[in-house]
């Protein structure tokens, strides 16, 4: 029997969650989030969650990486 290695992500994240997802420690996720390299939030209730595709929007453009298209394709601009 095959066991995968991640889970179905859910398409909200828990503060704990979203860490994991990007791979790094909570203190550096909360780092990322004050600089703006990660989204913020969504408050729902009592709840705060981050968007799962908002996360792998900030994730695309770290390190000056760049957007993608609704195929997945990277956006790249070039400046003539």
């Amino acid at each position: 029997m095959k066991v995968d290695r991640f889970p179905q992500w859910p398409r909200g994240l828990s503060r704990s969650m979203a860490a994991q997802y990007v791979g790094v420690s909570f203190v550096m996720f909360d780092k990322m989030v004050a600089e703006g390299d990660m989204p913020q939030p969504k408050r729902f209730y009592q709840r705060t969650i981050w968007d799962k595709i908002a996360v792998d929007k900030a994730f695309d453009l770290l390190d000056s990486g760049h957007e993608r298209d609704a195929s997945g394709e990277e956006i790249i601009e070039f400046r003539a």
